[in-house]
Formats: C-alpha cells, structure tokens, sequence
C-alpha cells in the first residue's frame, strides 16, 4: 500500500475535470442554441457555416433592393399613368377641335388653352417625378438624351485650333456657327430662323478668345425661337480662339439634334455588340482567336480587340463579363454557345448611334454577386414634351388639330411602350424576389443543420454528464479515504 501517490484520487479527480468540461460545454450550448460556439467545436463545419452566413446576408439584401427597385418602377409608372390620361385627354380635345363646327377665335382658343395646360403639368410630372432623390422621367434616367455633338474644324478664317461642341435639346433642330469679319474686338451675335436654325456668329482679332459665357448670353439674347427650343443648351467644350483676325465665312460647322440612339454593329460571326449609352460612338471592335493574349486590349486610338481561345466555348454572359472587367459601356447579345473559332470575327465599327450619352439609367444589383446576371439594367426615357414632339401641338385651328392628333397618338404610343417596359421589369424583380426568398430559406435550412443544437440530444449529454460529475466526486471521496487504512498496520 501507497501512500505517496493516490492513484485511485488521481483517475477520480482527472475524470471529475473531464466530465466538468462536458457539462460546461453542453450548458453553454443548451443556453446558446448552437452547436458551434468557437472553432474548436467544428473547425470545417464553422468555415462552412460562416460562408452560408455571407451568402444568406447578401440574398437577404439583394431581396430588399429589389424591393426597393419595385417602389422606384411603380413610382415612375404612377407618373406615366397620369400622362397617359392627358394624353387622351388631349387627344379628346384635339379631335374636338378637328371638327368644321368650332370657330378659331373662340372655341378652338379655349380648346388650345386647355391643350397648352396640359403640356405644363406634362412637363411637371417629367421634373418631379423622382424616387430618393433620382429623377425618374426626366430624361436622366435613359440610355442619354436627345441632341448632338461634334467637332467643329480649325478653319481659315482666324481659328486657331479645333474646337468641340455639345447641343442638348430635342430633336430637329440645327445649331450652325458662322464668322463674321473681325476688328472691333470679339464678337458673338445668336439668330433663329423660321425653320429652327441657330446660326452662331462668331468674330475676333489675334488673342481673342470666346468662351461659354459669351454663347450663353448670345443665345439668351437672341430672338424668334421656337417653341420646342426653350430648353436648349449649347455647350463649348474647348475656347473658341483666334489667332488672327476673322473673316466672313458660312457655315464652318454645324451640329444636328437627334433622338438618343445607342450604336450597334452585328458581326460576320452573328454577335450584336451594342453601346450601352447613346451617341455617336465610332468604336472598331475585333473578335479574334489569334490574339497575342485572350482578354480586352484597347488601344490608344479606344479601338477594342477581345482575344479568344479556339476551343473554348463562350456564352454572350461571358463575353458581357470580360466588357465589364475592362470597364466597357459595351453589350454583347446572341443565342446559345460559341467557340472562339466560331466568334472569330473581322474588325467591324460601331455605327448608327445618335443623341447624347448624358444620363444613363441606374444598375440594379438583384443578386449576392458582382456577376453581371446579377445585375439589372433600368432605364426610362424622356417623357418632355418636347422628348415626346409634342412642343408644336396648336390645335388653335383646325389643320393644326388634324395634325395633332397624329402626333399625339404617337406621344400615346411611346408612354405605352415605357408603361409596358416597367410593367415587365416589375414582373421580373417580383419572380427575382421568390426566387431569392427560397434560395435564402434553403440555405438557412443547411445552415442550421451545421451550426444549430439539436437541444433534445443535447440534454441527453447534459443529463449524462451531470451524473458522471457527481459519481466521480462520491468516487474521489472514496479515493482520498482509502490511505486512511494504512493506519491499521501502524497499530
């Protein structure tokens, strides 16, 4: 017998600690509701979770935005609504007007100052129209806005250097620049004509310099300006600078207003690669499998080269994903998968855009990645009424109410078509947030069963615990007594 060492003590006290720690663990998760509180617990099992975790917040977020995005569209389609209805009403009240019954002076004013109304508060709900903050129908929240803009050349007539200019306003107008002979310093005098032409006259001797001040006030200055040009607005992106004295020349240059179009091409392998803002964009673009490295290259001219290998099969997401990456307002579209073999295609340039880029809708990130499926492209037009022709609508006589009617209905049509656009892209973020309502309920389900306790199992180690706790305290008591014995021998 030993008295030194008191195994039996020993053994006792180790699985009293032992069986202490099972039930602290099984009490802090019994109180938690988790079986993983620390990485010891389950390291795989918490790097699983904790990534479940980030993906079930990023759908929980995606869910509100497009939330979000349906109070903006509705917003938005709520004021195309009350368009529509003027719209008819003017219709109505066109059509009136039309009739050989009314007389000019009296009826057909009255009819026209209702008309002349209507495109008032057409024009208010166009401005006011906004969600957060962000005008709606204003013209900001489109692929870009009607006008145009250009380069007018270095000339003989004293200009030193080229010069750019940007004309917003709608369409069907002309904004020409002439110069007139120098010598009494600066000069910059604005003229309409009857058939909406701004000629911009423009003088000066060596040094002289004309900047945007001097074509605001000329323009402000100026006279006989049509209806459709109040919301006019030219814009020098360079000095016009002199360096000599001018002479009198017609029409160094001249800028059309047109509706914003986006440019497109279709290449010799069937791929629609469309700008993403409207304007004239005269980007060459090549697709090539012979490439020196696969990816977007531009070069210093913004030419675009997308290199692909041969036998790899892309998807137009794929091709949308590489514009994405170089920062290309570019959008690639067609069926199906090809090869870059298949894709391979001559360099083909961008053509057909008009208009302005200004503006450009908004993203709308619908999903819990950067990915571009994720994402959702919302743009609506210009509803003006000069966005909509609608600035020459005189009913005040009957032929102008004949021709009204005409352009009125194609007023109607537009709106309809933004109406049905909206009505399509609520429809989809409504599917969009079922979808990502039972992707979220799904992964929270297996994210439960990783990280949650099963509270029954759990209290049957708890229970099991607790009681080999206080057998091993009765049996450690046992042990520290039985030294006690080796007093007999010493009697």
């Amino acid at each position: 017998m030993r008295i030194q060492h008191n195994i039996m003590a020993l053994n006792s006290n180790r699985q009293l600690g032992v069986n202490n720690s099972a039930v602290a663990r099984s009490l802090e998760k019994l109180s938690s509701g988790y079986r993983i509180n620390r990485a010891g617990d389950d390291a795989a099992g918490l790097a699983i979770s904790e990534k479940m975790r980030a993906q079930i917040k990023g759908l929980e977020a995606a869910s509100d935005n497009s939330q979000d995005a349906i109070s903006l569209v509705q917003t938005a389609e709520g004021g195309l609504q009350e368009v529509h209805s003027m719209l008819n009403r003017m219709t109505e009240l066109a059509t009136k007007s039309a009739n050989g019954t009314y007389t000019d002076d009296v009826d057909r004013k009255a009819l026209q100052d209702e008309i002349s109304a209507l495109k008032d508060e057409i024009n208010r709900i166009a401005d006011g129209t906004d969600f957060n903050g962000i005008k709606l129908l204003d013209g900001t929240m489109g692929v870009g806005t009607s006008g145009g803009a250009g380069t007018i050349a270095a000339h003989g007539t004293g200009l030193n250097t080229a010069f750019g200019v940007e004309v917003s306003g709608p369409k069907g107008l002309t904004v020409q620049f002439d110069t007139v002979a120098g010598g009494g310093g600066k000069s910059v005098v604005a003229k309409w004509n009857t058939s909406g032409k701004l000629t911009i006259e423009v003088g000066g001797g060596t040094g002289d310099s004309i900047t945007q001040d001097d074509i605001d006030r000329a323009i402000a200055a100026a006279s006989g300006a049509p209806d459709n040009a109040k919301n006019l607005k030219v814009t020098l992106k360079d000095d016009i600078g002199f360096s000599g004295t001018s002479v009198a020349q017609t029409d160094i240059g001249h800028i059309d207003t047109k509706d914003p179009v986006q440019a497109k091409i279709v290449t010799a392998s069937g791929v629609t690669i469309t700008s993403n803002k409207a304007g004239n964009d005269t980007r060459k673009i090549t697709l090539s499998n012979t490439a020196a490295s696969t990816g977007v290259a531009i070069n210093a001219g913004g030419d675009i080269t997308i290199g692909l290998e041969t036998g790899k099969s892309y998807t137009a997401a794929d091709l949308n994903k590489m514009f994405e990456e170089a920062g290309l307002d570019l959008t690639a579209s067609f069926d199906g998968s090809k090869t870059g073999a298949q894709l391979n295609a001559a360099q083909a340039t961008l053509a057909g855009g008009s208009g302005l880029s200004a503006g450009g809708g908004l993203t709308l990130q619908i999903g819990d990645t950067n990915d571009t499926y994720n994402q959702l492209e919302l743009s609506i037009g210009d509803m003006h009424v000069n966005a909509l022709d609608l600035s020459s609508v005189d009913i005040s006589t009957r032929d102008g109410a004949s021709a009204a009617m005409a352009k009125i209905k194609t007023a109607i049509n537009t709106v309809s078509t933004s109406r049905g656009k909206l009505g399509a892209i609520q429809n989809r973020l409504e599917h969009t947030i079922n979808n990502l309502g039972v992707t979220t309920e799904n992964i929270t389900s297996a994210e439960s069963r990783i990280r949650d306790v099963d509270m029954a199992k759990e209290m049957m180690n708890y229970t099991k615990n607790s009681v080999l706790v206080q057998s091993a305290q009765a049996m450690l008591a046992q042990a520290n007594q039985q030294p006690q014995s080796v007093l007999q021998l010493l009697q």
